[in-house]
């Protein structure tokens, strides 16, 4: 019975905060609702300058151009109108700093579209070299798509997706690539309307902590150390070695690639080390101080449910379901890597206990199915998976291959 609760009962409310951070049009909202269509998508280009665009709409001109920090405010109050799902319905607040979701990458800029001094309408990328099968590309990772429910139905999204193909041309990348959840119909019809094209599926797969873990396997968990940065940097490129969307760490590119990322530095990395020797890192990255949930509105069919789980939890422990008016808190995991897996249990066993501790609802990883780490999660209870297509465009007109067959490499900044 508890193992129909843990998989029937429980994956509607991930399956909806996912296609919240992801969709495009995944949820349509009724009219008292005032939703905003929002999506994370991927994006790639390398920037110059900061022209703007203009086209008009009937009688408006719709102006798309960079955001600045002075756009802060404006983003945040267009975010916080923008309530997201049906049958859960969460609020979404990125303040104090609306650009926070962007600072991890190097290279990044989040557009605006603009009608009568207005923001109508964002979208966001982040440029990058990266490798497919061993070369070196430049590729943009396209995310943050809002837009006012207001201003829907005017091809604002596409406005937005025209002018940031249009600067990475200029600035010559060589292909476009994002993810979206696999039932958000409208979202893949959009980009593939716009030339984009399936390539590969990637799954995020989400534990949600209940009882404390026993840890069990000799050795030293600690949190890493700056003299750990060699030993960790060795761990990854050996993990992902050959995985495409994969670029090697120097260790100072990786210290800087942390001192990048909002609330998350060498402290947030635990380390399993035996006889002296790393085995294992895992990096959690605490993303409800980058982005809050809160939790809105249930229909009545989720909030029978709730009632179901918590009835059990009388007699089982349980995870534990926020409430209208309480926040949804999760947890990414982030600089994944190990030599056994036996060390990544441990650490993941840790991590759920922190979770327990500070009363996490999610823990998140994103990552290529047929990657070693999905079988050490797999290990746990209470857990739901969401599949992601990920779609790519090239913008000239060389072919990259499809990487079905081989596995892809999932930054927890993109994810």
């Amino acid at each position: 019975m508890l193992k129909n609760v843990q998989f029937q009962t429980l994956p509607s409310f991930l399956d909806l905060m996912i296609s919240n951070s992801r969709g495009f049009g995944g949820k349509v909202l009724s009219n008292n609702q005032r939703g905003c269509l929002a999506v994370e998508t991927s994006m790639l280009n390398r920037f110059s300058g900061s022209r703007g665009k203009s086209q008009r709409h009937g009688n408006t001109m719709t102006m798309i151009r960079e955001a600045t920090e002075d756009d802060n405010d404006a983003l945040n109050e267009l975010q916080k109108k923008c309530p997201m799902g049906t049958s859960l319905v969460l609020g979404i607040d990125s303040s104090p700093d609306y650009f926070a979701r962007s600072r991890p990458f190097k290279d990044w800029h989040v557009f605006v579209a603009v009608e009568n001094n207005t923001i109508i309408g964002s979208a966001a990328f982040a440029a990058m070299d990266t490798y497919i099968e061993g070369r070196k590309i430049k590729t943009a990772y396209e995310y943050g798509f809002v837009v006012d429910p207001l201003h829907r139905r005017k091809g604002i999204a596409e406005k937005l997706q025209r002018h940031i193909e249009q600067i990475a041309l200029e600035n010559d990348v060589d292909l476009l690539h994002l993810d979206i959840i696999e039932d958000n119909i409208p979202s893949i019809s959009l980009f593939s309307k716009m030339g984009f094209e399936k390539v590969k599926d990637c799954v995020t797969i989400s534990l949600m902590p209940y009882k404390k873990q026993r840890i069990t396997a000799e050795g030293n968990m600690r949190n890493m150390e700056e003299a750990d940065v060699d030993d960790v940097t060795d761990l990854i490129n050996e993990m992902y070695r050959g995985y495409d969307f994969f670029a090697p760490f120097q260790p100072k590119d990786f210290v800087e690639y942390l001192g990048r990322i909002p609330h998350f530095d060498f402290h947030n990395i635990l380390v399993f080390e035996d006889n002296g020797k790393l085995e294992a890192c895992l990096g959690i990255w605490e993303y409800d101080k980058v982005r809050k949930y809160i939790v809105e509105k249930l229909n009545w069919r989720l909030n029978a449910q709730t009632h179901l789980i918590r009835l059990i939890g009388l007699f089982a422990r349980m995870p534990y379901i926020p409430k209208p008016g309480e926040p949804l808190l999760s947890y990414n995991l982030a600089t994944i890597a190990y030599k056994k897996p036996e060390s990544m249990r441990e650490l993941l066993k840790k991590t759920v206990n922190i979770a327990l501790e500070n009363k996490i609802n999610f823990i998140h990883v994103t990552i290529d199915p047929s990657c070693p780490m999905a079988t050490v999660i797999s290990q746990f209870r209470f857990q739901t998976r969401m599949k992601l297509h990920v779609l790519t465009k090239p913008l000239e007109q060389e072919r990259f291959p499809h990487p079905e067959e081989r596995k892809i490499y999932c930054d927890v900044a993109e994810m």
